[in-house]
């Protein structure tokens, strides 16, 4: 299944979970942001890795492109939601045998689920499945270019905590996932959301994944991290 169409059938699916929502008013969120996601992590083939470590505060330095957007669909006991992150990297970095060329393509999806326990205010068991795409382009100085595109998904669940009050509205989340494809995999999320009425917000936080990934042909065994921006619109 390609970028285009695995992307399309996860927004259809959140668009029509709202339906199985019987006696919920349903109150639908869209947010483009901005994640100036660094990274540290050695990827390539194994016996054949390349330890990239980028700061966020150099992020503008790495990136070709990207889009991202959140898609919130959401009840007083359920929500569903999409994110979708895709970005191109590229840069040279300094290893002690010289110069490595590094591009990485890469495509973050994830398809959550959310129940409010009776009791449990503001407070949501959340779970789903966390899928990765990285097409990687490394040009090593020494011994030549290796590519390498992989994809794996694995299921996450995890605790979320967002509580209002007034205009500002919080976020606090954290999972754990993995034993599918990855070997082990976490999140986790600080926000805020400044509402300026009922309709428009404004986002910011950090978030930070972790993912364990090691097969025959590729390794991806590291941490993104970094800050994220948003304007959130509801309807």
């Amino acid at each position: 299944m390609n970028q285009l169409t695995l992307g399309t059938a996860l927004i259809i699916g959140t668009l029509q979970s709202p339906l199985a929502v019987a006696g919920d008013d349903v109150q639908y969120r869209i947010m483009p942001y901005l994640w100036t996601a660094g990274m540290d992590v050695e990827i390539g083939r194994p016996g054949m890795t390349t330890h990239a470590d980028v700061e966020f505060s150099d992020y503008l330095d790495f990136i070709d492109m990207g889009a991202a957007f959140v898609f919130e669909a959401r009840g007083d006991q359920w929500l569903f939601a999409t994110d979708v992150l895709w970005v191109q990297l590229g840069n040279d970095l300094e290893v002690p045998t010289g110069t490595v060329d590094v591009k990485i393509d890469e495509l973050l999806i994830e398809l959550i689920g959310g129940y409010r326990p009776n009791g449990w205010e503001n407070v949501w068991i959340v779970g789903g499945i966390r899928y990765l795409e990285l097409d990687t382009d490394i040009d090593f100085a020494v011994i030549g270019r290796r590519s390498s595109s992989q994809d794996f998904a694995d299921p996450f669940i995890g605790l979320s905590w967002q509580p209002r009050r007034g205009n500002w509205e919080y976020l606090l989340e954290a999972d754990i996932g993995g034993g599918i494809d990855a070997d082990f995999s976490w999140s986790t999320t600080l926000a805020g959301a400044y509402h300026f009425n009922d309709r428009y917000a404004v986002s910011f936080g950090y978030r930070f994944v972790d993912i364990d990934f090691e097969d025959d042909e590729f390794v991806f065994d590291g941490s993104m991290d970094g800050v994220q921006i948003g304007l959130m619109i509801t309807f």
